[in-house]
């Protein structure tokens, strides 16, 4: 099964990248890369986060989501806040140019995607869905029973 979950994932990575191509030219306008609307979207979704909780959300460095929060901070997109649960971590919310920027784009991404004709069934996008979450899951406890010395640790 190894060659078909490499296929597979050969296939999410080239997808992924295409989706990241299509948003950077749908929002070519904007000032945000591909990062910081990830971002904003997960701000949008879930509300005020500190900067470790969008990370493990993400399945992405802290490291990484504080570089792209302190580029939305510089934007006025975002603002942080005392966190009462945690005085070292503030949290992280929209302010209100960020939530027009994410809403305007997610709208703009919707007219792209209606455009998108698949000849597939609803039905197989959620198998789909499905299947690349068992994927992603398995592959989060493969990596939290890992011990092969010769195989570097993803973080």
């Amino acid at each position: 099964m190894t060659d078909e979950i490499v296929e597979l994932l050969d296939e999410v990575r080239l997808l992924f990248n295409r989706a990241a191509q299509v948003v950077e030219e749908l929002h070519h306008g904007e000032s945000v890369t591909a990062g910081m609307r990830a971002v904003l979207e997960a701000l949008d979704h879930a509300g005020p986060a500190t900067v470790p909780e969008i990370a493990r959300r993400r399945h992405v460095s802290r490291q990484h989501i504080q570089v792209l929060v302190n580029s939305l901070l510089a934007e006025e997109l975002v603002s942080t806040q005392d966190n009462p649960a945690h005085r070292r971590s503030p949290l992280v919310s929209l302010t209100p140019a960020g939530a027009q920027l994410i809403r305007r784009m997610k709208r703009r991404e919707q007219r792209y995607l209606a455009r998108v004709e698949v000849a597939v069934e609803p039905a197989e996008f959620a198998r789909a869905r499905r299947t690349l979450e068992s994927l992603r899951e398995a592959m989060g406890v493969a990596h939290a029973d890992h011990e092969d010395p010769a195989v570097p640790a993803v973080r």
